[in-house]
């Protein structure tokens, strides 16, 4: 018995004359096809919404295609398979099983998505990949080749795997990583050849400023070998689950220190010198250290342990072996290595760090009589600081002053910093319900932070009234460090800028 019918309503759509389905038992609505072959008519199959299933491509079994998906092609959606949002399965690919695609993803060519397997965002799929148990494609993730992705791994960001690579277990492949191979898990681990800390620039000795932002960025290098003695490829993310930070004593780092895969906006020295790896047989991970409290100088080391199989008279044996680059307790083959860490307590400014240049146009904008003073706050260049960041509220107007035919307004422009000078901003000063002033000029003619007061003669003369006067606002250096500082107007409107006390500048 069938399930649905063709109606009338047609559309042509990639060289396909395509017609709306109709279900016959609830004379509901459903989507596209272009004949029969397209959505069986047994089983509780759909296709709803405006999707859209052409060429030989089948919906069967219990499948559900919705939304504005597309399949085409040969394809296959099969058992309890789902394909919605904007998804478009294509070629000989097949999605089956309680398999998911949705959102912007494609699967295509001759690929296969099955268990419970996700495929979502703009992530892509093909040639002969394979996707299933619980394992997830997603981001913008590329899978191409004959790579496996399988258990309860995640392929993530802009991911990209090739050629025969097999990912598995609870294995995290994000950011920008590109493999080629067989990605092992920490489990495959049975030794290290190899243990290395240092700064991604390979250098060996850092500051770190305590102040919680800073951060350094920290290489982890290892060579690791599965059970058949083979060297094998371990993710960043399984190397930072499993290494531990330590003392030259060998004695675990955690009170004041905490490190993270993120790097956040004080990375110093910048991961733009980074040195690029050239070893096939190592892995690496790499973190970013910050330190909140000022501690003595220590050396960083790292360890990590490893289940180890041996056999003896043909029975398997399996211990826990620790690696550790610290100089004393260790009892492993890892040569001692370490990144000495001076930390520096968080930077106290004063008004020398700061310097403020400033700007004039008269009759501005035409206005006869009119002036505008421009006042952008830096670091002093001398000092070898530089704006990484800054904390200001955009557009607050924080002073006026009236009186006789004279009107004086101070604002701040916007938030950023960088030399700019094409960059333009607009103030309108209200001075009454019907009476105001547009301004319209440059605003980062050179770096650092623009704040303006606007001064003009004319009109009527009113009553002297004046309110505000003062604003607070923040400039961070490139480690993290806050100068926290007051905008304070003086006589004849003129703009100071002042430190604040050490109380106020807290990191």
């Amino acid at each position: 018995m069938k399930k649905y019918k063709i109606t009338n309503e047609s559309m042509e759509y990639n060289g396909c004359l395509l017609w709306r389905i109709e279900c016959l038992k609830t004379h509901r609505k459903g989507g596209w096809i272009e004949s029969e072959l397209n959505l069986s008519q047994t089983g509780s199959s759909w296709i709803a919404d405006n999707a859209k299933v052409y060429g030989e491509a089948a919906i069967l079994d219990n499948a559900k295609v919705s939304g504005n998906a597309e399949v085409f092609g040969a394809a296959r959606i099969t058992a309890e398979a789902q394909v919605y949002g904007n998804a478009i399965v294509s070629d000989y690919a097949i999605v089956t099983a309680y398999a998911q695609v949705y959102d912007e993803a494609s699967v295509e060519d001759s690929a296969q998505i099955y268990g419970n397997a996700t495929i979502s965002g703009n992530a892509l799929v093909s040639a002969y990949a394979k996707v299933y148990d619980h394992a997830s494609v997603e981001g913008s993730a590329q899978v191409y080749d004959n790579v496996q992705v399988y258990g309860h791994a995640t392929i993530k960001d802009r991911a990209y795997l090739y050629k025969d690579a097999h990912v598995k277990g609870n294995t995290i492949v994000s950011n920008n990583e590109c493999i080629g191979e067989n990605l092992y898990n920490w489990e495959d681990v049975n030794a290290l050849t190899m243990l290395n800390i240092s700064l991604v620039h390979g250098a060996k000795s850092a500051e770190l400023y305590a102040n919680g932002k800073h951060q350094l960025a920290i290489k982890i290098s290892l060579r690791a070998k599965d059970k058949k003695d083979k060297y094998i490829s371990i993710p960043a993310s399984e190397i930072i689950e499993n290494i531990e930070l330590v003392d030259e004593e060998n004695n675990p780092i955690q009170l004041k220190i905490h490190y993270t895969h993120l790097a956040g906006l004080y990375v110093y020295p910048p991961m733009g010198e980074a040195k690029q790896q050239s070893d096939e047989k190592e892995s690496f991970a790499v973190i970013y250290l910050a330190v909140q409290e000022w501690m003595k100088a220590f050396k960083l080391c790292v360890r990590c342990k490893v289940k180890q199989w041996s056999q003896d008279h043909k029975i398997q044996r399996i211990k826990r072996v620790e690696y550790t680059t610290a100089k004393e307790h260790n009892y492993s083959s890892i040569a001692a290595d370490y990144i000495a860490i001076t930390v520096l307590p968080k930077r106290q400014f004063t008004q020398s760090n700061i310097r403020v240049q400033t700007f004039t146009e008269l009759d501005v904008n035409g206005i006869e009589n009119s002036k505008l003073t421009k006042y952008y706050v830096q670091f002093n260049p001398q000092d070898g600081l530089v704006i990484r960041h800054t904390s200001c509220i955009n557009s607050k107007w924080f002073h006026y002053k009236q009186s006789g035919i004279y009107k004086g307004c101070t604002i701040s422009t916007d938030h950023t910093f960088a030399a700019d000078d094409s960059a333009v901003f607009t103030a309108k000063f209200e001075f009454t319900s019907s009476k105001f002033r547009k301004v319209r000029a440059k605003n980062h003619e050179v770096e650092g932070l623009c704040f303006w007061v606007y001064q003009a003669w004319e009109g009527l003369v009113w009553s002297y009234y004046e309110w505000g006067g003062e604003m607070y606002f923040s400039l961070f250096d490139q480690w993290g460090n806050e100068a926290s500082l007051i905008a304070r107007t003086g006589e004849e409107e003129h703009l100071q800028f002042h430190v604040r006390t050490e109380e106020f500048n807290h990191g």
